[in-house]
C-alpha cells in the first residue's frame, strides 16, 4: 500500500519537458514551428481495479509525442508509450505475498489536444484511438504470465497544462 501511495504522489507531481512550448501563430508561421516533439515519464499505480491483476502494481510509462499544431488551440498528436513494470511484493491471497511484475506493455495511439492559453500557461485536453500490445512473458514472476502478445483496441481521453520555459522548451504535466 505505501509503494501505490508514493506511485500516485509521483504521478501526481511528475512534469515533463515538451520541445516547442510556444503556440504559433496562424500567420507566417512554418512546419517547424507548428510542431512538437515531447518526451514524458511518470509512474502509474494500480491500486484497486476488477481485472486478473492483483491490485498495488506499480509502472513507470516512458512516452514520445510528435504534434503538429493545426492553430494556436487545436493540435493532432501522435504518441507512443512503453509501460515498464517494477517487480515488487504482491499479495495474492489473503497473508501470502510473492514478488510479482505486470507484463511489459506498449501503446500507441492518435490524438486530438485543444489547448486554451492563459497568461503564462496553457491548459489542454486530449482525446484519440490506439491500442495497446501486453507483451508475451512466461517468467515465473510474470503477473498473468502470457505465452504470446496480446493487443487490444484503446481509447484515451485526458486533460493536462503546458507552461513555456522559453521558446523551445516548457513543462507538461
Amino acid at each position: 500500500k505505501r509503494i501505490g501511495f508514493a506511485a500516485l504522489v509521483a504521478a501526481a507531481v511528475s512534469l515533463a519537458l515538451a520541445g516547442a512550448a510556444h503556440p504559433a501563430s496562424g500567420q507566417g508561421s512554418t512546419y517547424a514551428s507548428r510542431t512538437e516533439l515531447s518526451i514524458l515519464g511518470g509512474a502509474q499505480s494500480l491500486n484497486q481495479n476488477d481485472t486478473a491483476l492483483p491490485d498495488g502494481f506499480v509502472n513507470f510509462p516512458v512516452v514520445g509525442a510528435l504534434a503538429y499544431r493545426l492553430t494556436d488551440k487545436l493540435a493532432l498528436e501522435g504518441e507512443f508509450s512503453w509501460i515498464i513494470p517494477a517487480e515488487q511484493s504482491v499479495e495474492v491471497s489473503p497473508g501470502v505475498s510473492q514478488d510479482l511484475r505486470s507484463p511489459d506493455i506498449l501503446t500507441y495511439q492518435a490524438n486530438v489536444r485543444a489547448g486554451w492559453p492563459v497568461a503564462a500557461w496553457t491548459p489542454y485536453g486530449t482525446a484519440g484511438l490506439g491500442a495497446v500490445t501486453f507483451l508475451s512473458n512466461t517468467d515465473p514472476n510474470a503477473m498473468p504470465a502470457l505465452t504470446e502478445s496480446q493487443t487490444v483496441f484503446g481509447v484515451n481521453f485526458g486533460a493536462g497544462a503546458l507552461y513555456p520555459l522559453s521558446s523551445g522548451w516548457g513543462l507538461r504535466a
